[in-house]
């Protein structure tokens, strides 16, 4: 009799446990997903806002590098930029708008203009830099489905090489002392109407399936390396601190 009971007993406990793990594994991977933004809230996630940049990365200083370059007749590239100007200092945490300022709003649902049109959650904004005329924009497309931004992907690489000379780069941004420097591969793109470069941010947010392609660019005909500082500014503002991949396009 009470062998019976302790078996009924250690039998129910079992079912408990099964389950108990049962639910863990079929209910844990859609816990883990509250929380997060909806694709909605995706569009313009890593465009840039006045909340961000370093005190360290000062606009006059690599201007005045800029100009001793040029007058000196030196061929201004990645690899002169980089032995000449200081990079690290490139940071979050200071006030963005000391060195650029916003333009309007960012523009979600809205796709970046001289591009063609990628997703439904997409969003762009405009940007003045202190004490200069040019202009930037970034733009940003958000995936949550691999085929359709593999599909997007293929389809933005065949228009910029239509549209201007495309190529891969290696960049390298600082985000501080808290983080170790972020090489990178990027797409380069240079064209009449706008240049700069393309990012691809894949699993940023410790989840797989969220996709981005990112553009950082200049308005206009313009000296791509000449500007390639303050774009590397901008991307610092948003680049993300996660587990995920960042990367350049794939044709």
């Amino acid at each position: 009799m009470f062998k019976s009971k302790m078996s009924k007993i250690a039998a129910i406990l079992a079912l408990f446990i099964v389950v108990g793990l049962f639910a863990w594994l079929i209910v844990l991977p859609f816990v883990s997903l509250t929380g997060y933004p909806p694709s909605d809230r995706m569009q313009v996630w890593y465009l840039p806002s006045p909340d961000y940049v370093s005190a360290d990365f000062n606009v006059s200083a690599v201007e005045a590098i800029l100009n001793d370059l040029d007058a000196n007749g030196t061929c201004i590239n990645e690899t002169i930029l980089a032995e000449h100007i200081p990079l690290e200092g490139v940071a979050v945490n200071e006030t963005f708008a000391e060195y650029f300022s916003l333009i309007g709003e960012r523009k979600t649902g809205a796709s970046p203009p001289f591009f063609p049109s990628l997703s439904q959650y997409c969003g762009h904004a405009n940007y003045s830099r202190t004490g200069s005329y040019d202009r930037y924009m970034a733009g940003e497309w958000y995936f949550d489905d691999s085929e359709e931004f593999s599909r997007a992907e293929k389809k933005l690489y065949q228009y910029l090489e239509e549209h201007g000379r495309v190529s891969t780069v290696e960049l390298n941004i600082n985000k501080g002392s808290r983080y170790t420097p972020k090489n990178f591969d990027a797409t380069k793109y240079e064209s009449e109407t706008t240049s700069g470069y393309f990012l691809v941010y894949k699993n940023t947010f410790g989840r797989e399936g969220d996709y981005f392609i990112v553009y950082y660019g200049v308005v206009g005909p313009v000296d791509l390396p000449n500007q390639t500082p303050f774009l590397k500014a901008l991307i610092a503002d948003r680049y993300p601190t996660g587990s995920g991949i960042v990367g350049d396009l794939k044709s």
